[in-house]
């Protein structure tokens, strides 16, 4: 009952940030715009204090918007940032082209994985899951990581997923959750964009990761 509940709330978080960014941004100015107009309606008391009080509300709904500007894109260069990591960091970079490697060869990852190669497998699942937690909980630009990485994490998660659910097994159902919720959404996401006739243009080819569907391995997704 608990992990289904948290898997709800990882759902509604993601989901929330992937709405379109005017509608979000306009929604949250909406919400600020009415606690303001709430709170001005109890203080006003004369015309003088209602003119203040409006000219208080425009300047209250216009720096609200402007923040939450400033902070979407602060969330971008943060998640290209952190993309970049993938090419600059030695280590991730070893492990992001093995793990290409792998996907190319559609060689599933096991539990026998050699002590070498699970380095690899491990620095790359613990990374997408940190990414993944990132974005759960609205630190970084969800859309912009699904359009740069979606289908390549997608890819690494189905992969591994003999060898997620063998892990699992040892050490509880919440191992690389927040990564497997982030899979499980892109490819909702990607499936809604494909149905829409205007979200897609006939040049632009298929990803089999998006239509190909997600398998579960922990209970609740």
């Amino acid at each position: 009952m608990i992990t289904d509940r948290k898997n709800r709330i990882r759902r509604v978080r993601l989901r929330w940030h992937l709405i379109n960014p005017l509608v979000r941004l306009l929604a949250q100015a909406g919400m600020v715009a009415v606690v303001a107009v709430a709170g001005f309606a109890v203080l006003s008391i004369g015309d003088a204090i209602n003119e203040t009080a409006a000219s208080v509300l425009v300047a209250v709904v216009f720096g609200v918007a402007t923040v939450l500007q400033l902070r979407q894109s602060q969330r971008r260069q943060y998640t290209v940032g952190l993309l970049t990591n993938l090419q600059s960091t030695d280590v991730l970079s070893a492990a992001d082209m093995w793990m290409a490697q792998r996907i190319a060869s559609h060689r599933e990852i096991g539990a026998d994985v050699s002590a070498e190669d699970m380095r690899c497998v491990i620095t790359l699942l613990d990374y997408y899951e940190f990414l993944s937690t990132l974005a759960l909980r609205g630190f970084i630009d969800i859309p912009l990581l699904m359009n740069l990485r979606g289908g390549t994490m997608t890819r690494c998660f189905d992969i591994c997923g003999t060898y997620i659910a063998t892990c699992r097994s040892d050490v509880g159902a919440e191992l690389y959750a927040g990564f497997e919720t982030f899979v499980a959404e892109y490819a909702r996401h990607m499936r809604h964009q494909i149905a829409l006739p205007a979200a897609t243009s006939p040049d632009t080819p298929e990803d089999p990761a998006v239509t190909a569907p997600v398998k579960p391995y922990s209970a609740g997704l």
